[in-house]
């Protein structure tokens, strides 16, 4: 039983690949929805722009800030 177990982790295991988005450049941002503020002022906040080369956790990064 013990066995199985080790057998079953270690296919699991292996089986994982990395989960992490690649670098890609900002080509278009789109603000939809807004009711109360204007989207320049959504604009002026985020931290990245248009030809930005960004990832995964700079965009996270970028959302929270606004």
């Amino acid at each position: 039983m013990k066995q199985l177990i080790v057998t079953l982790v270690i296919f699991v295991l292996v089986g994982l690949k990395p989960v992490h988005a690649d670098e890609f450049q900002i080509l278009d941002i789109r603000i939809e929805g807004l009711q109360r503020v204007s989207a320049g002022t959504v604009f002026a906040a985020l931290p990245v722009s248009v030809g930005d080369v960004v990832d995964e956790s700079t965009i996270r990064d970028a959302t929270r800030s606004i």
